[in-house]
């Protein structure tokens, strides 16, 4: 197969991408135990031929599961299971998971690269134990491997960056560390955020458009590359007029609400012998 890898683009899977998984899964000799449970969290590498990689990810309360690498033997060795490790990596930060497992029977040398160590199996957390993949997908001889996110610098490529619901007419995803948050925000015209303070310090920068911000004694008009900031428990309003608003905020400490796990957007965006990896 002849892939060209400018052409290649990486998607969440969908409910119709299932049976297409599934076929790329038995090509490969891979099993597919549990993937429909997780399809939200599995993410694909598509060509103009269709799919020819997928990376999938299951999420226990802060701690995740990596599995299901694989890419289509005719294109591997061009990096794509890198790719697609790096966005499950990326996506596991944006569903608040702080470590990340898998295991693996003959691709321990690729995972380290990735930033992955060994563990001993018996270290993994019981939610990850009673896994389809711990209690029977691998065998014993499988490699446990674990990644702490808080301690590496992670890349978000865009698709990874779904929008989701804000207040109505807004649109927004973010990003935190333990101490800092970013945000972007896509916002309708004649939208409003209520009057309201957060312990948080705010700058924001708008990117285009223009947003209103209504403090006690002055309303600021912040046009395209103009910022405001403003410190904690400052009581204010936001809304817009007749113009559609882009805008990225920077915040700390970190406002919790902006960094929930939320799936609600992803559809725009969405093997290994047991345990392995394909790519």
């Amino acid at each position: 197969m002849a892939v060209d890898m400018r052409e290649i683009t990486y998607t969440f899977a969908a409910l119709r991408d299932e049976n297409d998984i599934k076929q790329l899964l038995f090509k490969s000799q891979l099993p597919t135990d549990g993937i429909i449970s997780h399809l939200k969290d599995f993410i694909l590498a598509k060509s103009t031929g269709g799919i020819i990689g997928v990376v999938g990810l299951e999420a226990y309360d802060g701690i995740g599961l990596l599995r299901s690498l694989a890419v289509l033997p005719e294109v591997r060795g061009k990096g794509i299971g890198k790719e697609l490790c790096s966005r499950a990596i990326a996506h596991a930060h944006t569903q608040k998971i702080n470590e990340l497992f898998l295991l693996t029977t003959t691709a321990d040398s690729f995972f380290a690269k990735c930033g992955f160590h060994k563990i001993g199996r018996n270290l993994a957390p019981a939610p990850l134990q009673a896994s389809v993949e711990f209690k029977s997908l691998c065998p014993d001889s499988a490699v446990c491997m674990r990644m702490q996110l808080s301690e590496r610098a992670i890349y978000f490529p865009r698709e990874i960056l779904t929008l989701k619901s804000d207040v109505p007419g807004a649109k927004m995803w973010g990003i935190a560390l333990e101490k800092t948050l970013l945000t972007f925000f896509e916002v309708e015209p004649h939208c409003r955020f209520d009057r309201h303070n957060h312990e948080s310090e705010q700058i924001t920068m708008v990117l285009e458009g223009e947003l209103f911000f209504e403090l006690d004694d002055e309303t600021f008009s912040v046009k395209k590359g103009e910022v405001i900031a403003i410190p904690s428990n400052i009581s204010h309003a936001v809304f817009t007029r007749d113009k559609h608003v882009k805008a990225i905020d920077a915040w700390s400490p970190v406002m919790p609400q902006y960094v929930r796990p939320n799936h609600a957007l992803q559809a725009t965006l969405a093997t290994h012998r047991p345990c392995g990896k394909r790519a």
